[in-house]
């Protein structure tokens, strides 16, 4: 993700956390420490989309009423879901340990070699 892009995905999180963690409650820390929590949120949930952490939210507080989760909580139910998910991808197609795989053939190796050197010569021009 682009740094600007970061930043507005990690806004965006944090404003569904407010929702959540802040709704009828008023903090008594100082806004350093508010600031410092949120943050704290947006580290731990950042790799997820705005939508599974709503998701994740929503239903940490259908599950527990009356609770205000933490970020551990939320990462638990999101990965919970992800390996659930991947169960069930697996159940649709399973990969066969019993069948080898094929070595690649030269030409595949050589187009693999080129895509990666095109790979890398567009990253060093971004970094310039």
């Amino acid at each position: 993700m682009q740094p600007q892009d970061l930043l507005e995905h990690r806004q965006g999180i944090v404003s569904e956390v407010r929702v959540v963690v802040f709704a009828g409650y008023v903090p008594t820390e100082s806004p350093e420490i508010v600031t410092a929590y949120l943050a704290w949120w947006a580290d731990e949930l950042q790799d997820w989309t705005r939508e599974q952490v709503v998701w994740g939210l929503r239903k940490f507080k259908r599950d527990t009423p009356g609770k205000r989760p933490e970020p551990g909580h939320i990462l638990a139910i999101l990965k919970q879901q992800r390996g659930a998910m991947e169960v069930e991808r697996s159940k649709v197609n399973p990969a066969s340990a019993d069948e080898p795989r094929k070595p690649m053939t030269p030409e595949q190796i050589e187009r693999m070699a080129e895509a990666g050197n095109r790979a890398i010569a567009a990253m060093r021009e971004r970094a310039q």
